[in-house]
């Protein structure tokens, strides 16, 4: 007998019903819980560097690629300048992770159990929570990574060699987001080398593969050689003044990947890493698993900074749902118990990720439960503050605000050649996004990017300086005045302080000066152009 056609309605019913629809609406859930929540507390401090990088579109930026300014300039042309315009496409980016880490598991041959802890494990990550809350470039490396990982899997499972040249694209792409996904690329391509599958490297599609990732991130690496890389001025810094050390880093790395992933997927995880490298089933992909050891071992031996790490896990949640999928399945408590627990510890760290809570609730809980590490070896931890990551979110248009009164208190004459020179990037980012509604001037700032984009028309002759050095202003300006103090607002009842200084009559041209404004993560103290002997 000849089956009878599907009807439309019996057709729907299997799409509703299908692997894919499942993920598709864990991956929704995973929307609609940013898209609630994304509009609390006030714009990361990143955000506003991005923001104001997307006006000065290039090739590249001090600390990494262009790809996150330009998603912040068409985040504001579509949608507008508020938080959740800015915040959509991290939102959007955590939806395709979802769906992603579920396609791996279910490439790898798990079920529908196995997608949906993994999915869920992946949903509620404190890590990815906030990542995917804010618009840095760390929203989208879990995705890209993924995708990269997703690619792997299929050229290994069923030798499509052709495939190597999609996963150039993505990880030319990957790069034109954040650099650290070389170092991913290349312990995905060592875990190769040494497995049997190394016979599916050597191959004229690996080599289109390369062409075109190179070729997609071409202009930003000449944009750092014709910049003299500063990228990697930056990385030096950083490991002058902010790394902590060889030992507190690894032990944060550690620590933090354990929390940060929800300890209850820790396990889910581990068995990951277990299936890839010891088990049968993971043999074919045991360069997934080598993946993992490799850029351990680089991230720990760099001292990298706890949250590189992140964005490797759901390729490892896929696999370890995979592991214990029939094991689950054979004593069905587990499985509830399993599921239970994650949803349970996930809820538990909720405030870690999203900005749900009161400000005084946030600092309580974070007191009670879970205080994320600082990034500098120079921020010291207080019991009166909110978490670092959520104090970046707070009073940046109050700060504006002080600024904007104290230069209309300026003569005219004064107001009509004043430049703002804010002494962070966050700040210059505050100024330049809220200023507008004050009437004020752009700002200027030789942090990170913003050194790139100079001193734009202003003489130098009036200043007014938001923090900065001393020293250096009295060798660049022939008077300097303290006129105010700006009270930055980082929670209820806690604040910060920077001076405001008046200077006038600058020594020599700020064009001309304006090497000497040029930092990564050290304020400059002195000014080798003024002080030079004629």
């Amino acid at each position: 007998m000849v089956a009878a056609p599907s009807t439309p309605k019996a057709v729907q019913r299997q799409w509703f019903s299908s692997d894919i629809a499942i993920l598709c609406y864990l991956g929704l859930c995973k929307l609609l819980l940013h898209f609630a929540t994304n509009h609390q507390y006030g714009y990361f401090g990143d955000e506003l560097y991005y923001m104001a990088a997307g006006e000065h579109l290039d090739w590249g930026f001090a600390e990494g690629s262009p790809l996150t300014p330009a998603i912040a300039n068409l985040s504001r042309w579509l949608l507008g300048d508020s938080l959740f315009a800015i915040r959509f496409f991290p939102a959007i980016a955590g939806a395709c992770t979802v769906i992603l880490t579920g396609l791996i598991t279910r490439e790898l041959g798990g079920g529908r159990l196995a997608q949906a802890i993994a999915a869920i494990a992946v949903i509620l990550a404190p890590a990815y929570l906030f990542l995917q809350t804010v618009l840095t470039m760390n929203a989208f490396e879990p995705l890209l990574w993924a995708l990269c990982a997703y690619l792997t899997l299929r050229i290994l499972k069923t030798e499509r060699l052709s495939l190597w040249a999609i996963a150039g694209v993505v990880a030319g792409i990957g790069l034109m987001n954040k650099f650290s996904i070389f170092f991913f690329i290349l312990s995905l391509l060592l875990g190769i080398l040494i497995t049997p599958a190394h016979r599916l490297l050597f191959n004229r599609w690996l080599l289109l593969g390369s062409i075109l990732a190179l070729g997609l991130c071409a202009p930003t690496l000449l944009w750092q050689n014709n910049h003299h890389w500063p990228f990697l001025e930056h990385q030096r810094e950083s490991n002058l003044y902010e790394k902590k050390g060889l030992l507190p880093s690894a032990l944060d790395l550690i620590l933090q990947q354990i929390i940060l992933t929800n300890p209850a997927a820790v396990p889910v995880w581990a068995s990951g890493l277990y299936y890839y490298l010891f088990t049968r089933d993971g043999k074919p992909y045991r360069a997934l698993g080598w993946s993992y050891i490799i850029i351990l071992g680089w991230f720990l031996f760099f001292e990298g900074r706890f949250y590189y790490l992140l964005p490797i896990y759901p390729m490892l949640l896929a696999a370890g749902a995979v592991f214990l999928e029939p094991k689950l399945q054979q004593f069905p408590t587990w499985k509830y118990i399993t599921l239970l627990a994650l949803l349970m510890s996930g809820l538990v760290l909720l405030p870690i990720g999203l900005p749900i809570l009161p400000l005084n609730a946030l600092i309580q809980y974070s007191n009670a439960v879970y205080r994320p590490p600082t990034l500098s070896k120079f921020d010291q931890e207080n019991a009166a503050q909110a978490p670092w990551h959520f104090r970046l979110m707070l009073g940046w248009e109050d700060t504006v605000a002080q600024v904007a009164q104290v230069y209309q208190q300026l003569s005219p004459s004064d107001r009509a050649d004043c430049a703002l020179l804010a002494w962070s990037y966050d700040n210059a980012g505050a100024i330049d996004f809220f200023g507008p509604a004050y009437h004020l001037p752009k700002a200027i700032s030789g942090h990170t990017g913003y050194y790139f984009w100079g001193p734009r028309d202003y003489s130098g002759k009036v200043v007014l300086s938001l923090g900065g050095n001393l020293t250096f202003l009295r060798q660049t300006f022939e008077r300097v005045e303290p006129i105010a103090i700006v009270t930055h607002e980082k929670v209820v009842g806690l604040k910060s302080t920077l001076p405001l200084y008046l200077c006038k009559g600058i020594k020599r041209p700020l064009a001309e000066s304006w090497p000497a404004f040029k930092f990564y993560f050290k304020l400059p103290t002195r000014n080798p152009i003024t002080t030079a002997q004629p």
